[in-house]
Parts: C-alpha cells; sequence; structure tokens
C-alpha cells in the first residue's frame, strides 16, 4: 500500500527531521485540503515564517518550495524538528537535545543534531538571545489582547451568510486568511516564550535535585482560557445535579437531549439561558478544533450536554474552582521552596523571580492565543458550511462536506460546478487516510507503508507505562479509554482518563477525573497545561498508553516521574 496524498510534501533535504509532537495534539486527524491551504500549512506559514525571521532562520535558508515549519506527508501534518532544534542551537542558554526533551522526553534514538553553517552567526546568535531576553524580563504582552480586540470585533461584524452570495462566502473565508497570519506569528512566539520562561525554573529545579518542583510551581497559574469552558459547564451540571426534572432528562439518554429540555418548560429555563450563553462564548471550540470540517460545539450543542452528563455524576469536591485555588495553593508552597534553595545565590534567585513572572504571562497567553484562532477558523468554518451547502443544494458538490476537499484557489472553479467528481474521489481517499498511524517521527526520506500501520503492545507483556510527567502528584484508579470526546460515556468521577490526544473539547472531562493519561504531548501541551490548573497528575507522551491499557484496569499515575502502572485488570 502506497501512503500518498495529493496535499503531500517532500522533506526537506536541508531540514529533514520531522515529528508529530506538539502538531499531533492540533490535527489528530489528516487535515482536509481547505483546512491545509486557510491555517497552518497557507496561511500559517505566512504568520511562522514572519515570527522566525526575527527569532531563529534566515528565511534563505529554507529550502525552495517548503513551508518553514510546518509540511503534510500521507495526508497528516508534521513539524520540522530539525527548525525546532535551530532555538537551541543559536541561543546562548539552550541545546538542541533540550528542545528535543521537550517533544519526546528522551532523544536517545533520534539522529544527533548536525551542526549548521549560521548556527555561530553572531548576528543570528545575538538576535536569538536578545529575543529570549525580552521574553524573560516581561511582565506583559499586550499584542495577544491587541488580537482579541481585532477578532471579537470580526465575530460581531459576521455577515448574514444565509443571504451572502456565494461570493461573498468565499470573501468571508479568505478574510480570514492574513488574520490568522497574524495571530499565528504571536502564536508561535508566546509558544516559545512559554517554553523558554518555564524551561529556566525546570531547569532550575533539576539543577538542584528537585525534579517535578517545577511541576507544582507551574500550577493553578489562573487566567488559561482554555480552561473557562469547564467552569461553565461545571455550573450547568450543578443545576441538573439538584434538579429532578433536569436530571430526569438527562438519565434519558443525550440523544434528543436537547429537544426534551426545550419542551421540558420553566424546569430548563434557567439551564437552557446558561447553555446559550455558553455557546456564544465559547462556540468556536470543539473536538479537534483547528480542522474546518470538524463539528464545533455552537454547530452542535448535543456535545456539550454529552460533557455536561457525565460532569454531573461528580460530588462538589471535584468543583474545578476549588481545585483550582488547591493548585494554586501548592505552587505558593512549591515556590518558597524553590525561593529558600537559593536565597543565598542573587543570580540564581533573581532568575528564578523573572522567569515564574514571565511564566506567568506567557502559558495564559498561548492558551489565549489558541483560543483567539479558534475564533478565527470558527469564522471560516460556518462560510464554508454554509458555501457548502449552496453547491450541494443544486448538485455542483455531491455532498455539502465535501466542500473541504477543494483547495481555496479552486473555489471559484467549484462554484462553475466543474468540481464535483474531484470533490468526491478526493473524499474517499481522505477517509481511507484515517486508517493510517502516522510515525511519531522521521528523518529524510517519508518511511514506507509498514511503518503507518499501529503497533499495539499487549498490556499484559508490560506494567508500567514510561511518559513524561506534566502535572506532579499521584492518583489510583480505574481507567477509562476515551477515544472520542463526544462520547465518553463511562467515564465517571475519581476514573483515570487515558486517551490517544486531547485538544480544549477535552477540558470538561478532566474535571471528574483523579488523573490524565495521553498517548502524545509534550511539556506544554493541552493536557498539561489545564491538569495544572485542575490540581491532577497528568503523563503526557506515553506512548501507546490507550491501546495498552485495558479498559477498566487499575492504575496508578505518578505525575512527577511520568509512569503509568497498570494494577490489575
Amino acid at each position: 500500500m502506497a501512503v500518498g496524498w495529493f496535499m503531500d510534501d517532500e522533506p526537506s533535504p536541508s531540514f529533514p527531521i520531522y515529528t508529530r509532537g506538539n502538531v499531533g495534539e492540533v490535527f489528530p486527524d489528516p487535515v482536509s485540503p481547505l483546512t491545509a491551504d486557510h491555517t497552518w500549512h497557507g496561511a500559517g506559514d505566512v504568520g511562522m515564517r514572519e515570527f522566525l525571521s526575527r527569532f531563529t532562520i534566515d528565511l534563505d535558508e529554507i529550502d525552495d518550495g517548503h513551508k518553514v515549519m510546518f509540511e503534510i506527508f500521507g495526508g497528516y501534518m508534521f513539524l520540522n524538528l530539525s527548525i525546532a532544534r535551530l532555538m537551541g542551537a543559536r541561543s546562548s542558554g539552550m541545546t538542541p537535545e533540550l528542545v528535543d526533551m521537550g517533544f519526546f522526553g528522551s532523544q536517545s534514538s533520534l539522529p544527533a543534531y548536525v551542526p549548521r553553517p549560521k548556527d555561530d552567526d553572531p548576528a543570528i546568535v545575538a538576535r536569538v538571545d536578545g529575543l529570549m531576553f525580552s521574553w524573560m524580563t516581561a511582565t506583559e504582552w499586550p499584542a495577544i489582547d491587541e488580537h482579541v480586540v481585532e477578532v471579537d470585533a470580526l465575530v460581531a461584524a459576521r455577515p448574514d451568510l444565509g443571504t451572502a452570495s456565494e461570493a461573498e462566502l468565499v470573501a468571508r473565508m479568505r478574510e480570514m486568511m492574513p488574520v490568522f497570519a497574524r495571530v499565528f506569528a504571536t502564536h508561535g512566539e508566546v509558544s516559545a516564550a512559554a517554553s523558554v520562561t518555564m524551561g529556566a525554573i525546570t531547569a532550575m529545579a533539576l539543577g538542584l535535585g528537585k525534579p517535578g518542583l517545577d511541576l507544582r510551581i507551574a500550577g493553578g497559574l489562573g487566567g488559561v482560557v482554555s480552561a473557562a469552558p469547564s467552569f461553565a459547564m461545571w455550573d450547568l451540571s450543578r443545576q441538573v445535579a439538584s434538579s429532578d426534572e433536569l436530571t430526569a432528562a438527562f438519565d434519558a439518554g443525550t440523544d434528543g437531549l436537547h429537544s426534551r429540555l426545550e419542551d421540558l418548560g420553566e424546569p430548563a429555563v434557567d439551564f437552557l439561558a446558561g447553555l446559550d450563553a455558553l455557546l456564544a462564548e465559547h462556540g468556536s471550540r470543539g473536538p479537534n478544533e483547528w480542522e474546518l470540517r470538524s463539528p464545533a460545539w455552537g454547530t452542535h450543542p448535543d456535545l456539550v450536554l454529552a460533557l455536561v452528563d457525565r460532569m454531573r455524576l461528580s460530588d462538589d469536591s471535584h468543583d474545578p474552582r476549588a481545585r483550582h485555588e488547591a493548585a494554586r495553593a501548592q505552587a505558593d508552597e512549591a515556590l518558597a521552596v524553590l525561593r529558600g534553595m537559593v536565597a543565598g545565590d542573587e543570580a540564581q534567585a533573581g532568575t528564578l523571580e523573572i522567569a515564574n513572572t514571565a511564566s506567568s504571562v506567557f502559558i495564559p497567553a498561548r492558551e489565549l492565543a489558541k483560543a483567539t484562532i479558534v475564533k478565527v477558523i470558527h469564522e471560516a468554518r460556518l462560510a464554508a458550511l454554509e458555501f457548502g451547502r449552496r453547491l450541494a443544494a443544486d448538485g455542483r458538490l455531491a455532498e455539502a462536506g465535501n466542500v473541504f476537499m477543494l483547495r481555496d484557489a479552486e473555489l471559484e472553479s467549484a462554484m462553475g460546478g466543474k468540481l464535483a467528481d474531484e470533490a468526491t474521489d478526493r473524499e474517499a481517499t481522505y477517509l481511507s487516510l484515517f486508517d493510517l498511524a502516522p510515525p511519531y517521527w522521521f528523518a529524510g526520506e517519508v518511511p514506507g507503508a509498514d511503518a503507518w500501520q499501529s503497533s499495539e503492545v499487549p498490556a499484559s507483556t508490560r506494567r508500567i507505562v514510561q511518559g513524561m510527567g506534566g502535572s506532579a502528584g499521584t492518583a489510583t484508579g480505574r481507567a477509562r479509554i476515551i477515544t472520542d470526546p463526544s462520547d465518553p460515556a463511562g467515564l465517571e468521577p475519581g476514573d483515570i482518563l487515558v486517551a490517544p490526544i486531547t485538544d480544549p473539547s477535552w477540558t470538561p472531562l478532566f474535571v471528574p477525573a483523579a488523573g490524565v493519561v495521553v498517548d502524545v504531548g509534550g511539556t506544554m501541551s493541552h493536557a498539561v497545561i489545564v491538569s495544572r490548573e485542575l490540581g491532577i497528575p497528568c503523563v503526557v507522551s506515553a506512548t501507546g498508553a490507550s491501546t495498552r491499557i485495558p479498559d477498566g484496569a487499575q492504575v496508578r499515575v505518578n505525575g512527577d516521574t511520568g509512569t503509568v502502572t497498570i494494577l490489575g485488570d
């Protein structure tokens, strides 16, 4: 079986190492052509070039015809690790190996870094060090707030898509592309800044023989926007738990639940008002939310109801606000310990203070940047959905959803009815790509078909799954393997949530969970950030955990050591 897709790139000769690390959380599935053009592969490349040209790379180093950071192989998005490594190679305080650790937890199996001619270029090193210094000394980052204002204004000015012409719908989609590029450039910068500033605390804790102390310090920061929907859903879940009528409606199942709630009358008025408020604020979010063809909470409110259904079973000890405050208290205690250890060293003490301040700026800023970009994507999604509906209504597309199989440059041709068969064929090929299991990394040539097949390891052969500690603490409970946040049936309070991947649409499921285990992820992944906010242990980069751990098995999660121990089936 050949692995290929008409959107695929060729590996860069100069920067040949690619990984699914980090990007696999954002795009767990194959990327549709329209999404590729309107996000990371197209508009996003414009933004990344703007940021990285101010940071680690001169644009003339990039091979002709290649993207600067994100490229597609086998239909899946990959990150160029060779270019990401430049942050370590071209700064005074980092190494490529430290960059590798952020993606993999261990760099032993990776090809050694091969120095490049410009790694010692004084101008580049000074540029990189200067930007990192500006991050380390930051007390605010107003650029992201400016983006929020701009994007909120775009959302508020959304035209009536139902009456817009087809040309206006295309124009609306394209209007989002330069906005995406600008916000994505800032997202790239605050992501790097969060890694650098938190990395300084991590290095200090490790150097003092206190691994894991940094994870506690990073907990309960507050202002993490991806945690906000959990608070709103928690409030809705309390309404359900305290109402016999609402409880009965939920007990009847989530199929048709929204209609039953509307028919319920007075007992559901406040609940539905709260649901509407949540959707108005967070309706752009949802599973695989960077993909245009994915359902969003605003277009599929049943997704929210399924999450509330799991959350309503929790008692008040799972209140995310209370857990956040507890995590904040633990963070203060951990910071006091580290401060005490460096109290006699003026340089270390000063570094700790500025790094702690800066990380508390950039970690929430990173989440806010993502949430803002997702709003931009949702505006393009809504216009694309209406455009696809129009074309399918008179046969110019076989199905409305086939609109996502079009390239941006093909939208006018599609209006003329010239791409119906092509889009149908692409849809069939695209769906076949879901059967692939992309390699976590590769160097040089794209691996052959054998490397794209799932290789499950039976749980009985290994009782310990080693990953990377993301959020400190330990928890023991029943493992619940959840592969789709819209179908979380079986997850109960106190369970250990085990997932192949998570994004912000999973956040509400963290509330009833005692701990979280994810197959992939790095030190700044979504699962880590939210688990720290809620004060629950989290292990990421636990390769194959969702297939190796039996559903229902008793497991112990250690977020300090990054281990998951299977105690019994």
